[in-house]
């Protein structure tokens, strides 16, 4: 997104301004000063209708002075003062206790991530880097707590387990902006143990989350949360920016299995998109129901449009 500054917007303010001062007094001049001088020729009374044509210019440009301060003032507070305010309100009614950091629910509206901000300028980016803030303080305080390590990832792949996931759910993701939830699931994975065995299966899982871990960072969150149910949490992601992501992920890990072995085990994903006012939960379900329909097909021996 291209940032306009508020500089440039303030300096454009003043041009426009100075232009319509300008435009209007050389019109006032036109129509008043013109008649004035002719009777200036004319009339003994130059000197008096001189003082009326100043009088009537000068009370014109007040006029058009207040109307562009008031003008100036109403989109001042519009698109400068509102916003600030709002951030601060919101950033006010943040508090920390024993279960974390909470906003308080008096006026949820005035909530960071319920706020509404699409300026373009430096107000937005300042509301983007707030909350960004607000999500990496929750993720802070949670990495805080005395649960145990192991008690929140999976022993055999070293991901986050779905009790991290729930933490995260909780007190991390409802403060993020827009979220993008990709569910996925190994196809054919109970063939291989069945078919060659456990120790090949448990490779091919490992394959996977060796693969995931790479492309964990602050703001992509990997999880095992089953067998061969994983998934993957974007956060502050565009949809078309994760799905570009995740697909070119799932396309350079390509086949899971060896290429004798007579079927194919690959991975298969779904993928839903929250912004704003989002519930988290719904947004999985719709992930997973997602990767559900696309397993069905797979399974069946049909090209995935993915």
């Amino acid at each position: 997104m291209k940032v306009r500054s508020i500089k440039r917007r303030i300096l454009m303010m003043l041009i426009a301004s100075l232009a319509i001062m300008l435009a209007c007094s050389a019109v006032i001049s036109y129509i008043f000063y013109s008649d004035a001088l002719a009777n200036y020729w004319n009339r003994s009374e130059n000197e008096d209708i001189r003082m009326q044509f100043f009088i009537i210019f000068i009370c014109a440009m007040v006029i058009i002075a207040i109307i562009i301060t008031i003008i100036a003032s109403v989109l001042t507070d519009i698109y400068l003062l509102k916003p600030v305010t709002d951030m601060t309100k919101a950033i006010s009614s943040i508090h920390f206790d024993e279960q974390g950091m909470q906003e308080e629910e008096n006026d949820p509206k005035y909530a960071l991530k319920n706020l509404n901000i699409d300026s373009g300028d430096e107000i937005e980016e300042l509301y983007h880097a707030l909350q960004n803030f607000q999500m990496d303080i929750s993720e802070y305080l949670l990495s805080l707590r005395e649960d145990s390590w192991e008690a929140e990832h999976d022993s055999m792949t070293m991901l986050s387990n779905r009790t991290r996931y729930e933490k995260r759910k909780n007190e991390v993701y409802p403060y993020a902006d827009m979220i993008y939830i990709a569910a996925l699931n190994v196809i054919n994975l109970r063939r291989v143990n069945e078919e060659i065995s456990v120790e090949a299966g448990d490779g091919i899982i490992s394959k996977v989350a060796r693969e995931l871990r790479r492309l964990s960072t602050e703001s992509i969150h990997t999880y095992r949360l089953e067998e061969d149910h994983f998934m993957v949490v974007f956060c502050g992601y565009l949809e078309e920016e994760a799905v570009a992501i995740i697909s070119k992920w799932v396309e350079r890990v390509g086949r899971l299995n060896r290429n004798s072995d007579s079927f194919e085990c690959r991975l298969v994903w779904g993928g839903s998109f929250g912004s704003g006012k989002f519930d988290v939960d719904n947004v999985y379900k719709h992930a997973d129901t997602e990767l559900y329909c696309n397993t069905a097909v797979a399974k069946k021996g049909k090209a995935l449009n993915l």
